[in-house]
């Protein structure tokens, strides 16, 4: 009986473990597993589009994510929607920010729009760091 005992407790301990960790069932976990690539890979498409579709990802994410970590999925998506909003309102995309004739072309209200959405962008390394460390602890999935 003591040993059918410990068998159920071994178990159920194995289950609660696997589902607390990326193991299925988790809306976040599976959230963050169905987009690790995206996540990986983030920032290497540099255009309006992939940007675009970046900060859908980190809202996707973000609707499953535990309370405490919420706020910091909201801050990056909301970082990186605010570039793609600056590069379309100063007429120029993401992809063509290396075209130095294109450049020339903005006014210098443009140009401070899009610096404030870089420089508030970059201002996300905390959010990016508790993210990461977060998804490791509670998911047990490594990003870069």
């Amino acid at each position: 009986m003591k040993r059918t005992a410990a068998i159920l407790v071994t178990t159920m301990v194995a289950i609660t473990t696997l589902s607390g960790c990326g193991g299925g069932g988790d809306p976040y976990c599976d959230a963050v597993d169905k987009h690790k690539a995206d996540l990986n890979t983030f920032g290497e498409t540099r255009t309006n589009a992939a940007y675009a579709k970046y900060a859908k990802m980190l809202v996707d994410i973000s609707k499953d994510a535990p309370a405490s970590i919420k706020p910091d999925w909201k801050a990056l998506s909301a970082a990186t929607t605010g570039i793609v909003e600056a590069q379309k309102k100063a007429g120029i995309p993401l992809e063509d920010m290396k075209d130095k004739a294109k450049l020339k072309k903005l006014d210098p209200n443009q140009l401070k729009q899009i610096n404030t959405a870089y420089e508030k962008f970059n201002s996300t390394t905390k959010q990016r760091d508790a993210v990461v460390k977060n998804v490791k602890q509670q998911c047990d999935i490594k990003l870069k």
